[in-house]
């Protein structure tokens, strides 16, 4: 469940033409060709495919004492 959530709001922010977690920020610091890279990049993003792997790890059973 979780996973198709954060999924689905992966792609409604990708939707909206907006990169608020920083997808092309990374990009640009692995391209060394700035200049053009940018262009690419900016052409690349409508179209990827995001891929979710939720690790939900449950440490106590949440009692207080």
């Amino acid at each position: 469940v979780l996973q198709k959530k954060v999924t689905a709001l992966l792609k409604k922010i990708q939707g909206e033409g907006l990169d608020p977690i920083g997808f092309g920020l990374h990009y640009r610091s692995r391209h060394w060709n700035n200049d053009t890279e940018w262009d690419t990049w900016q052409k690349l993003y409508p179209d990827i495919r995001f891929t979710v792997q939720a690790k939900v790890k449950i440490q106590s059973t949440g009692l207080i004492r």
